[in-house]
């Protein structure tokens, strides 16, 4: 059975972190690739050494009004978060910029959770580690790198540069912004979620991202906006989701790389169906959805209301539609995965997301040498593939 979390006298998240792991040494060796088995060990090897430093962190400075910060800070990076503060980008009429920063942020999910699940390192053990959180279930996910720092540092390094160099706004609110992004960073050292590694492999990751979107993003919303912009788009979104590693434990990683490719492939199309209609254009601008000055402030306040309303609304209310529709034309893909092979993992459903799947494929020798095992249950089940065409339509509404 996949290991179950449970909470202390303080409603503290403890577990053994050694159970994390379902598969066996020789399961690992069997399914990933020299390169991958040596970086992972690595990784294992310095979250491990680094346990006893983190507690005593812990012990030191632990607290319940750093508790409350921290964990604060933690839920700036979770699904409704960004699910209410992404779409005000655009209808403020932010065009490119709205556009640049929404990729940004995704695609930070989508190269952690790759690298996540590349490496398939665990989490600081609890105990000696106490981890705080109000989403127990994400303390079963993987650690390296930690998604929250690389979205932190790819965002603000990605707004400096619009701040500094574009709008020339006053390096006082950068360094604002900066010290926010630091307590983003340090609370999940502070919480026990991530080990300093784990911090600094997002930090790298943040950063390069982010360089790529500066530099490079004019000439990749070009070509999304041109006449092949959609099947630019398909394509990029089928080579990303394809090439998801394997993960032999059932982490749901992959799940929220889903969830946020289709939101970015959504937008994408949406932006390209808005630059072919110019009764939308009021302001002129065929790529930014227009923001009227003019209106007052109760009616911009209620542009706001309708937007998230309408976002929510298709979000809840396609769901039941779409994955029944997927139910009838999608085959079962876990119907070729051998019998008592796939079980019940409770534990990995998340009360605030509903990016978590219950189900969990063992790394037998068959499976793995058809690349089913581990989270392959997760990508290919009915209600994984209905994210695509839901999460897909949050920005096309």
């Amino acid at each position: 059975m996949p290991p179950h979390f449970q909470l202390d006298e303080d409603n503290d998240v403890i577990h053994d972190a050694e159970a994390f792991s379902l598969a066996t040494e020789s399961a690992y060796q069997a399914a990933y690739s020299p390169l991958r088995l040596y970086l992972r060990q690595l990784v294992v090897d310095k979250v491990k050494r680094e346990n006893p430093k983190l507690a005593a962190i812990q012990h030191r400075y632990r607290s319940p009004g750093l508790d409350r910060l921290f964990v604060f800070s933690g839920m700036l990076g979770n699904h409704s978060f960004f699910m209410i503060a992404l779409p005000f980008l655009h209808t403020f009429g932010m065009g490119a910029f709205a556009r640049g920063l929404t990729f940004v942020v995704l695609w930070s999910i989508y190269f952690s959770g790759f690298v996540k699940d590349y490496i398939s390192a665990p989490r600081p053990a609890s105990p000696p580690v106490v981890q705080i959180t109000r989403s127990p279930a994400h303390t079963l996910e993987y650690g390296f790198p930690s998604t929250h720092t690389t979205y932190a540092v790819a965002t603000i390094v990605y707004i400096s540069h619009f701040m500094l160099n574009v709008w020339h706004i006053s390096t006082v609110w950068v360094g604002l912004m900066w010290i926010c992004g630091v307590t983003i960073v340090v609370g999940r050292i502070y919480c026990g979620l991530h080990s300093f590694i784990d911090v600094v492999g997002g930090i790298v990751i943040g950063i390069i991202e982010a360089l790529c979107f500066v530099f490079f993003f004019d000439r990749m919303d070009a070509l999304m906006l041109s006449t092949a912009g959609p099947l630019y788009s398909i394509a990029i979104f089928y080579f990303a989701m394809s090439s998801i590693p394997r993960s032999l434990d059932p982490c749901p990683c992959c799940i929220d790389s889903f969830c946020a490719t289709s939101v970015t492939l959504g937008l994408s199309i949406g932006y390209w169906i808005h630059a072919r209609l110019p009764f939308l254009w009021h302001t002129g601008q065929s790529d930014a959805i227009s923001w009227d000055l003019s209106l007052t402030l109760t009616q911009n306040a209620l542009r706001c209301l309708i937007t998230i309303v309408l976002v929510v609304a298709w979000k809840v209310g396609s769901k039941p539609f779409i994955v029944s529709m997927v139910k009838y034309l999608v085959p079962d893909y876990l119907s070729q995965v051998s019998s008592e092979e796939c079980s019940d993992d409770s534990s990995a459903k998340d009360s605030d997301s509903d990016c978590k799947q219950d189900c969990y494929v063992a790394p037998t020798a068959s499976n793995i040498k058809n690349r089913r095992y581990g989270s392959y249950a997760l990508m290919v089940s009915h209600e994984n593939l209905a994210r695509i065409p839901i999460y897909s339509g949050i920005p096309i509404t």
